[in-house]
């Protein structure tokens, strides 16, 4: 391999061993989600966002491309809850001069690989203050990027190819939200943002004006829906019910 490839591939930094031994790769992220869960019963929410932190078709300013399967391994022991993926802001992990950027702001709760890449949800931390800076900032598109940090290939876990490096399997020590990621399709994927934060029937109709409906059309439509989806349930708990003849 050539001094280049290994420059790409390897970010060293003598302060710990662990910088040693990962590499960090921004990574925008792209057709991001930033979700809010309702708020509990203590009336906190919980800031919850889905993303991808990798695409499949794409090269990163490193010159690197992870092959569809790439975390599958990952994502097994995941499951099995015999790996842990930390989530930070801007890498704060390697921050040595400020304790309250070195903090994790939440936890990442699930992965899958689907046809476009790497999908990752988490969860920012509720009560901690670096965590709802970082949530306000999500939601005002302050920042909407996601950054890999993954530990150093083997040479069995990499090709070189015409043009960049493909990487067949990588490991991730953590994800980072970010403020300009090097992989700029990686992104925050808020598509689903405003149905998760609806409330009640006048967020779902300011919603539906602003794809297009007026006023009148857009509760004309909630009402219709809402016929329908009850009538979907009585249809649905008369076929289960061997008696429902009796009640006619």
């Amino acid at each position: 391999m050539n001094k280049h490839s290994l420059q790409t591939l390897h970010c060293r930094d003598g302060r710990s061993e662990l910088l040693q031994s990962v590499s960090t790769r921004r990574i925008p992220v792209i057709d991001t989600k930033i979700r809010f869960a309702e708020p509990d019963k203590d009336g906190a929410a919980t800031y919850t966002f889905e993303g991808y932190a990798v695409k499949w078709d794409s090269i990163n300013l490193h010159g690197e491309k992870f092959a569809r399967g790439a975390f599958a391994d990952m994502i097994s022991a995941f499951n099995n809850s015999e790996k842990t993926v930390h989530m930070y802001y801007n890498h704060g992990w390697r921050n040595m001069f400020d304790t309250n950027a070195a903090m994790r702001v939440g936890r990442w709760v699930e992965f899958e690989e689907d046809d476009i890449g790497l999908r990752v949800k988490g969860e920012l931390t509720q009560g901690l203050p670096l965590a709802t800076a970082v949530a306000a900032m999500m939601r005002h598109l302050t920042v909407d990027g996601l950054s890999i940090c993954f530990y150093n290939p083997t040479e069995m876990d990499y090709e070189e190819q015409d043009g960049h490096i493909l990487i067949k399997r990588a490991d991730l020590f953590e994800i980072s939200v970010v403020d300009e990621p090097s992989d700029r399709s990686a992104r925050i994927n808020r598509q689903a943002e405003t149905i998760n934060n609806l409330a009640d029937e006048r967020d779902a109709c300011d919603m539906l004006t602003k794809l297009g409906l007026d006023q009148a059309d857009a509760r004309h439509f909630l009402s219709k829906l809402d016929s329908i989806m009850g009538t979907s349930a009585d249809d649905t708990s008369k076929d289960d019910d061997p008696f429902a003849f009796l009640d006619k």
